[in-house]
């Protein structure tokens, strides 16, 4: 866990209280989580917070690559922790049953980072999947059947 404390003040934010229950909640969880689960998970440790606070700190936790944007099938954002905090070029593969995020460093943008006529500004590469543990679950109760 000190990794992502690390990263967050290598990169010249502060640790926070706030900062860092977020993030040993996520490591606590293990698992993707809306705004609104953060919120509700920290809210009696502080009172006086509101969900923009929440989305403004998931978003700065974001931008240092602690956590990373999940797109998932209910359309809400989703946050899930990066495995190390990060910070280089990389994406995400996620477990569609349990949440999981694993990062990946491949990355195919190079095969198409000269095309002609086009600058890239930005791109988003998420791969979704089932984890080994969830494959093994799946297993399990099939063979219980």
């Amino acid at each position: 866990m000190n990794e992502y404390f690390d990263s967050l003040r290598t990169q010249g934010f502060k640790m926070t209280p706030r900062r860092k229950a977020i993030i040993e909640f996520f490591v606590e969880q293990n698992r993707h989580l809306t705004a609104e689960d953060v919120w509700t998970g920290l809210n009696e440790e502080f009172e006086k917070w509101g969900l923009p606070g929440v989305y403004r700190n998931l978003e700065t936790l974001v931008e240092c690559g602690i956590l990373v944007r999940v797109q998932m099938f209910d359309r809400k954002k989703h946050y899930g922790l990066c495995e190390t905090g990060n910070s280089s070029h990389h994406h995400h593969i996620i477990c569609i049953k349990c949440g999981m995020v694993k990062d990946i460093s491949a990355c195919c943008m190079t095969a198409i980072e000269n095309v002609s006529g086009f600058r890239v500004i930005s791109h988003f590469m998420q791969v979704n999947g089932i984890c080994e543990r969830c494959m093994a679950k799946k297993q399990k109760s099939i063979k219980q059947k």
